[in-house]
């Protein structure tokens, strides 16, 4: 039986069609991607599969005792924990079975010979055991290191993280609860490289049940999924094979669709024509038959026109110099925390830059220290003559809350008619009423279109761009790498989007807690040279251990794997003790 069965479901929010006849099913080892554009109704049918919409037409079939696990943008965490305590609640049953087991030792002190203790302490380990011991201080610390938090960062409250940070929390947790259903919305969010490399390798490696995910990240959907589920136009359709594989049936279903629309169109011309000509004459009983035919012909329906995506060129007011940027032995320290150090580049005309690592290994200063905001630390950093910097802000900031979608183009082309704003906020997709938005009601998506709108009136000759793929959906980011494959001056551009890298990037710069790498190489060379560099180094390590003779170990205990037999024995039977009286 399938894990979930959907049946013609339908929904609507005010007489607003946005879900119609949808089916499919989820098996028990399924890796489907949903993808569809921004507002097609995707979270609205994962609400629909976990229970928290009700009110839809059509049926919804879950196996029982079905175990789902749901990151959505409701996280449910308790701000007053730590970060290692939120995710440690996964596994409140181990932890009561510790506690049993700790106290029934605490006992058997004092009663050595009680038979009827060591029984019950007996039955108590073995469930312990069944329930996977100790292991799960483990898979905790791997989860958390593996998602990108330091042992410091595990210490952290959850009220003082960022929405980043907490979203990578619940994600853990979810991880942790070991599903036999996985429903993700946008996983990627928030992730670097790094991380999402690590999600991906779990996903594929180790967990072994059914997995339904939203995301716009073609690179991880290529890696992961195994069918595409579109929705579009309030209908769902099935392809079979990661993103690229549905790329390639989708353009195929669209050639041959349209050939045939062609086809049928010439051959209703030409029959339209016969019956017009001879309705009335000697052949009518042949027009009237050949009309009927024409009546009762299946038609093959047009091919969909493009769909709407933002229209975007970049145009260079003036032309630059040949140099960009000069840096050498740059760092950045705030206070005692050194931000980075080791840098070492230089950018020309018409570089685009790749700039990626890491949360928190100073991405975001660097591009601050281009622009002036903050001075290095040690080392030079000189840019080049008559530059214009135009700037994408990750927290999509630089936009008057209090301004309407309209007042934010007209505050910079103050003589243009109401009419030219309009034409130009379409090529955005601000259109009809949505041009009277206020900028605070925008949702992120909005926010990143219009602040790339505002970037195109800049008419930079060199753009700074800081995760400039966040909130958009995959035909925005189509068209905002075509405009940027066009445009003719000098792009350095954060982004954790490898296939937004891959397809522009000819230089990379790599943030590391080891320092700054400059790679003069594209993103798909730079990522060959790494997996070369790794099975070289196998091989090395391999050859120095054959002739190296091992040294004698001491066996592995039990306890050695118990995080908390580095205390005490007393100490931890105290702790057990007052632990299972507060409860």
């Amino acid at each position: 039986m399938s894990l979930i069965s959907v049946e013609k479901v339908s929904k609507s929010y005010d007489n607003f069609q946005i879900l119609d006849q949808v089916s499919f099913s989820i098996e028990k080892t399924d890796r489907l991607g949903l993808i569809g554009k921004n507002g097609s109704g995707k979270t609205t049918l994962m609400e629909i599969l976990v229970g928290r919409i009700f009110e839809y037409q059509g049926r919804v079939q879950s196996a029982k005792q079905l175990r789902i696990g749901y990151l959505s943008q409701d996280l449910g965490l308790n701000p007053d924990l730590t970060v290692h305590q939120e995710v440690l609640q996964v596994f409140n049953y181990q932890q009561q079975l510790d506690d049993q087991m700790l106290e029934l030792m605490l006992e058997l002190e004092d009663h050595p010979d009680n038979a009827q203790l060591l029984q019950k302490l007996a039955q108590t380990q073995d469930r312990h055991e069944q329930n996977g011991g100790y292991q799960y201080e483990l898979s905790i610390k791997q989860a958390l290191t593996g998602l990108g938090f330091s042992p410091a960062d595990q210490r952290l409250k959850i009220k003082s993280l960022s929405g980043g940070q907490r979203n990578r929390v619940a994600l853990a947790k979810i991880l942790l609860q070991d599903p036999d259903l996985l429903l993700l919305d946008e996983p990627t969010n928030h992730l670097d490289i790094r991380a999402t490399e690590w999600l991906e390798n779990y996903l594929n490696k180790v967990f072994s049940g059914a997995v339904l995910m939203i995301s716009h990240d073609r690179y991880f959907l290529d890696r992961v999924v195994r069918k595409v589920l579109e929705l579009r136009n309030q209908q769902l359709k099935i392809y079979r094979g990661n993103y690229s594989a549905y790329l390639q049936t989708k353009n195929l279903e669209q050639l041959t669709q349209a050939r045939e629309y062609k086809k049928q169109q010439q051959f209703i011309a030409r029959e339209e024509e016969f019956i017009r000509r001879n309705i009335a004459g000697q052949k009518t009983k042949q027009a009237q038959g050949r009309r009927t035919r024409l009546e009762r012909l299946e038609r093959i329906q047009a091919p969909e026109s493009a769909d709407k995506s933002m229209q975007l060129q970049f145009k260079p007011q003036i032309r630059g110099g040949n140099e960009i940027l000069h840096c050498r032995d740059v760092s950045k320290e705030f206070g005692q925390n050194q931000i980075f150090s080791g840098l070492n580049c230089d950018i020309h005309r018409g570089d685009v830059v790749g700039i990626l690592g890491a949360n928190g290994t100073g991405k975001t200063t660097f591009l601050r220290l281009i622009r002036g905001e903050h001075s290095p630390s040690t080392g030079v950093v000189r840019t080049g003559h008559n530059l214009n910097f135009g700037y994408f802000d990750q927290e999509l900031g630089g936009l008057d809350e209090n301004s309407s979608v309209i007042d934010v183009v007209w505050q910079i082309r103050s003589k243009w008619t109401e009419s030219e704003v309009r034409n130009f906020l379409a090529a955005f997709l601000f259109v009809g009423d949505e041009v009277f938005k206020m900028v605070a009601d925008l949702s992120g998506g909005e926010r990143s279109r219009l602040l790339l709108s505002k970037l195109l009136l800049e008419n930079p000759n060199v753009l700074l761009l800081d995760e400039p793929t966040n909130h958009l959906d995959i035909q925005a980011r189509e068209a905002l790498e075509a405009a940027l494959m066009d445009y003719s001056a000098t792009i350095l551009m954060i982004s954790h989007d490898r296939y937004f890298l891959s397809k522009l990037a000819n230089k990379l710069l790599i943030f590391a807690d080891a320092g700054v790498e400059f790679y003069s190489g594209t993103y798909a060379e730079y990522q060959r040279d790494q997996e070369e560099s790794v099975t070289a180094s196998s091989s090395s390590i391999f050859a120095v251990a054959q002739t190296v003779e091992s040294p004698q170990r001491e066996p592995t205990t039990t306890a050695s794997t118990n995080p908390a037999s580095t205390t005490p024995k007393r100490e931890r039977l105290l702790v057990a003790k007052k632990r299972a009286k507060s409860r």
